[in-house]
């Protein structure tokens, strides 16, 4: 019954200090979207280039193989 209690009177203090000071949340939002999308940018970027890293050396065989097969038919 406290946690109800305590749950009521945090959500009045939230939408009252919502509505007190809006435009103090537009400006934290208009600094955090930013910041979200140059941090989701980095991640989304690093993620790209392990992958490709990881599926360079899965190709290196293939080539050492035609190089084997291209030096066999030089004989």
């Amino acid at each position: 019954m406290p946690k109800i209690v305590f749950g009521l009177i945090a959500m009045a203090l939230g939408l009252w200090g919502v509505s007190t000071w809006w435009w103090s949340i537009v400006e934290l939002l208009r600094g955090l979207v930013p910041m979200a999308l140059l941090i989701l940018g980095i991640v989304s970027l690093g993620a790209g280039v392990t992958k490709i890293k990881k599926e360079q050396p899965a190709a290196a065989p293939m080539d050492a193989e035609l190089s084997e097969s291209s030096s066999k038919s030089d004989e």
